[in-house]
């Protein structure tokens, strides 16, 4: 189905399949003024001239040097390699696969760590150089592939072609172009994730859109750019980071307004951002298989609006989504269509968590999580496996309140189930640079925080509690293990020992250390003397 004549408009012109649109207009703002798609063009032929012939994984962090990056790539016939994961050994394994070269420039890399083999190019601005040609690029050549961020399984490749990634520039223009002047993007998302991808780069190339380019790390960043760019002002967000840029207070420049993508966007967190920005706050559905193909206000409801020339069609829990110039991509949500070029989200297919033959959706409990006062971030952990047993964890990062009071917030609003048995508090939690968090990341937190070592401990062979214990083979009292690792714990009378048990005997000159997990209302201790567990012990608090 076809979006409604509302949408009409986004489409105004032939496509433009040279590498700028109408290349002598600024396609970013920077602290030192304009820069035109002509002065991008001389600096992405010159950097294109000093590329090896082969495909490039880019290291660049900022969304000017990625972006002539790009074109140089582009230029010299191969396509770039983009992941949200930018560990050097993520980088390292993208070059191994697609026989590919790292390449970044000076002080514009994505790792604080050195990559094997990279080549770190000088930075340029295209001064000086001679040729400034805008050549038009078939629609059909492969120019970039996207990683899915693995947020629920290992990432997955997939490709981008030219005419394609142009058409939904076009298409996307209605929530990225909405006012009479061309709009200046701001973005606090980083440009090789496909939602910076598309919002900062390829609107700037391919309409006549520009973005507002420089540091992008803070609140005050977000600010500072805000306040220097061209009205009318498009903030491009996510949930996680609008919170913080309206929990820091800042007075905002007028902005015409705010796009969210990444996760979903709490309605209260909308309204809130809507009042500080005197802005609509607008939502991006689509996904890296096929970029952003719908839009919605979050505060008029769960509708959806597909964008001009999206195709959807959907039977029962199936449903398949054609972008202009792409062909029909399966979907992984659950949606239901109203016929008027629209639909409503009912979830995702790998949403559903069964516990104790109940089910319940996995967005919906870190929606309540997030609900409750004083948590600033969270998120839920499905075990394994259903059985015996099996409890989900949960992580929060919290102000103001305790673990005991999340837990509480939790139990009016989440079945029994579905409750874990305490809440971990954290300071921060590992998403990404546009607030993914993957299973992986959430697994490894869990692993990470379930035990912590808290000491180790030694009896020395003269000890005054040693001899007649065991007479010809000294063992160290347990009693005496147990107290300490109750000190270590910082566990003081009087405290309820629920169960303790000493695994095998510990010698003279034998050192143990000590681990704590901390379950909320119980004290989980462990002593390892090398790998072999001599004890175990769980204290109420």
């Amino acid at each position: 189905m076809n979006a409604g004549p509302s949408m009409a408009s986004a489409v105004d012109h032939d496509l433009d399949f040279r590498l700028v649109h109408d290349p002598d207009r600024a396609v970013f703002h920077t602290a030192d003024g304009p820069l035109t798609g002509r002065q991008l063009l001389k600096a992405a032929h010159a950097t294109a001239a000093a590329l090896p012939d082969t495909p490039i994984v880019p290291l660049c962090n900022s969304v000017h040097g990625f972006t002539v990056l790009f074109l140089a790539a582009i230029l010299r016939g191969h396509p770039v390699l983009l992941s949200s994961d930018r560990t050097p050994a993520r980088f390292l394994a993208l070059a191994r696969a697609h026989d590919a070269t790292c390449v970044g420039f000076e002080d514009d890399q994505g790792t604080d760590q050195a990559v094997d083999g990279a080549l770190i190019l000088p930075r340029t601005d295209g001064a000086g150089a001679e040729c400034a040609d805008d050549p038009e690029i078939p629609a059909d050549r492969l120019v970039a592939v996207v990683f899915t961020s693995g947020s629920t399984g290992a990432p997955v490749a997939h490709e981008k072609r030219w005419g394609a990634l142009v058409a939904r520039s076009i298409a996307a223009r209605v929530l990225l172009d909405p006012e009479t002047a061309p709009a200046t993007a701001i973005g606090t998302v980083p440009p090789y994730h496909m939602y910076g991808f598309e919002t900062l780069v390829l609107q700037a190339l391919h309409t006549r859109g520009a973005t507002a380019v420089g540091p992008a790390f803070y609140p005050a960043d977000w600010q500072a750019r805000l306040a220097s760019a061209p009205a009318p002002r498009l903030l491009v967000t996510t949930p996680l980071q609008l919170r913080s840029l309206i929990r820091a207070g800042l007075v905002l420049p007028a902005t015409a307004r705010v796009v969210s993508a990444a996760a979903p966007l709490d309605e209260a967190l909308a309204r809130e951002a809507e009042s500080a920005l005197n802005a609509p706050v607008m939502e991006i559905y689509g996904a890296t298989e096929i970029g952003s193909v719908a839009l919605r206000r979050t505060i008029e409801g769960a509708r959806w609006q597909l964008y001009d020339g999206v195709m959807l069609d959907a039977t029962g829990e199936t449903a398949t989504i054609a972008a202009p110039g792409a062909p029909a991509y399966p979907l992984s949500d659950v949606v239901e269509a109203d016929g008027a070029g629209g639909f409503r989200l009912l979830g995702r297919l790998s949403d559903m968590v069964k516990l104790g033959g109940k089910r319940a959706s996995l967005a919906a409990l870190n929606g309540a999580l997030l609900a409750i006062p004083g948590v600033e971030d969270g998120a839920f952990l499905p075990p394994p496996e259903d059985g015996p047993g099996a409890r989900m964890q949960v992580f929060a990062s919290v102000k103001g309140v305790a673990a005991q009071e999340v837990l509480q917030g939790l139990r009016a609003v989440v079945e029994p189930a579905f409750l874990p048995r305490a809440v971990r508090i954290v300071d921060v939690l590992p998403r990404n640079a546009v607030g993914k968090l993957t299973m992986q990341a959430l697994r490894e937190l869990a692993e990470a925080s379930s035990e912590r070592f808290i000491g180790d401990f030694v009896v020395a062979g003269d000890h005054a509690a040693l001899p007649g214990h065991f007479p010809g083979l000294p063992v160290v009292p347990g009693v005496m293990l147990l107290d300490a690792a109750m000190t270590l714990a910082g566990v003081k009378p009087p405290a309820r020992i629920d169960l303790v048990k000493f695994v095998r005997p510990v010698g003279s000159d034998m050192q143990v250390r000590f681990f704590l997990k901390d379950d909320g209302d119980k004290l989980r201790l462990t002593g390892r003397q090398d790998d072999a567990i001599v004890l175990r012990a769980v204290i109420s608090r």
